[in-house]
C-alpha cells in the first residue's frame, strides 16, 4: 500500500509539472516576446570555431531588415511589429500594399513579415528603423524556418524513406521500389486516410529547431547558423530565438513561483 500511494504522489507530481509547462507555455504564447528577423539564405561554407573545430555553416543575409509597421494593444489588442526585408519598386506593388506603405510613411519592401514583442520593447522600435544582426548573439540557439526545396512527384522510397521491397521482382519492373501493400480486403475493403503514398515531395514551411549562432558580422549584417537550413540558396527564411529554450526558462520560473 504504502508502495502505491508513493507511486501515486509521483505521478501527480508529473502532472502538476506537466500542467506548469502548458501554463508556461500559454503565457509565452501571450506576453512574452516572440522577436526575429527576415533573411535570405546565401549558401552553405565552413568555419572554424574558438576551440580549432571546423563546422559547416549557413550564411543567412539580415542587412535589409527595416520596421515597416506596429501593433499597439490600444488598437489592436496585441503588441508586435512589422518587419520588410528586400527592396521592391513601387510600380510592382498593388494599391492595398502601396497604402499600407504610405499610410506608415515607410519604405517599400518586398517581404512582409509580423513578429510579437513587448510593449517596452514595441516602443523602442520606430518605422524606418533597421533591425540589425546584433539581436542574436554568438552561441544563442535559434529555430530557422523556410520553405524546403520542391522534388516534385516522387515515390515512397525517396518521399517517406520506405526500405522497399525485399523479396524477388518475378520480372516485374523496378519492383524493389514499390510501397506494397496499402490496405485489407474485404475488411475494411479501403485505403486508410493518410496512407503514405507516392505524391509532391517538398515546398513545405519547416522550422529546424535548436541551431546554434557561430558568428554574427554586424558589417555585412550576416548571421552564420551552425548546419543546414530549409530552402534553396537565395530563398527567405525567418530567424527566431528558440521557442523550446524560452518555454524552459517560463517553465522554469513558473516552478520557483
Amino acid at each position: 500500500m504504502r508502495r502505491f500511494l508513493g507511486t501515486a504522489v509521483e505521478f501527480a507530481g508529473q502532472i502538476i509539472d506537466f500542467i506548469g509547462f502548458f501554463r508556461a507555455y500559454a503565457r509565452w504564447q501571450c506576453e512574452d516576446d516572440v522577436k526575429g528577423l527576415i533573411g535570405k539564405k546565401i549558401g552553405m561554407t565552413q568555419v572554424f570555431t574558438d576551440e580549432g573545430n571546423l563546422v559547416p555553416v549557413t550564411v543567412i543575409d539580415v542587412s535589409t531588415c527595416q520596421v515597416v509597421g506596429k501593433r499597439t494593444p490600444e488598437k489592436d489588442q496585441y503588441s508586435a511589429v512589422t518587419l520588410g526585408f528586400g527592396e521592391i519598386r513601387e510600380k510592382i506593388l498593388n494599391k492595398c500594399e502601396r497604402g499600407f506603405f504610405k499610410k506608415n510613411n515607410a519604405p517599400y519592401r518586398r517581404h512582409l513579415k509580423e513578429f510579437r514583442v513587448t510593449v517596452e520593447e514595441a516602443t523602442s522600435f520606430n518605422v524606418g528603423d533597421a533591425v540589425k544582426a546584433d539581436l542574436f548573439s554568438k552561441g544563442q540557439l535559434v529555430d530557422v524556418t523556410g520553405v524546403t526545396k520542391g522534388r516534385g512527384f516522387s515515390g515512397v522510397m525517396r518521399r517517406w524513406s520506405f526500405k522497399g521491397s525485399q523479396t524477388k521482382t518475378h520480372g516485374t519492373h523496378e519492383y524493389q521500389r514499390h510501397p506494397g501493400a496499402i490496405g485489407q480486403r474485404k475488411t475494411p475493403g479501403r485505403t486508410y486516410p493518410n496512407k503514405k503514398m507516392p505524391g509532391h515531395y517538398g515546398v513545405e514551411q519547416v522550422t529546424t529547431q535548436n541551431l546554434t549562432v557561430v558568428d554574427v558580422d554586424l558589417e555585412k549584417g550576416l548571421v552564420l547558423v551552425k548546419g543546414a537550413v530549409p530552402g534553396h540558396n537565395n530563398a527567405i527564411v525567418y530567424v527566431r530565438p528558440s521557442i523550446k529554450v524560452a518555454m524552459r526558462e517560463q517553465h522554469k520560473a513558473a516552478r520557483r513561483a
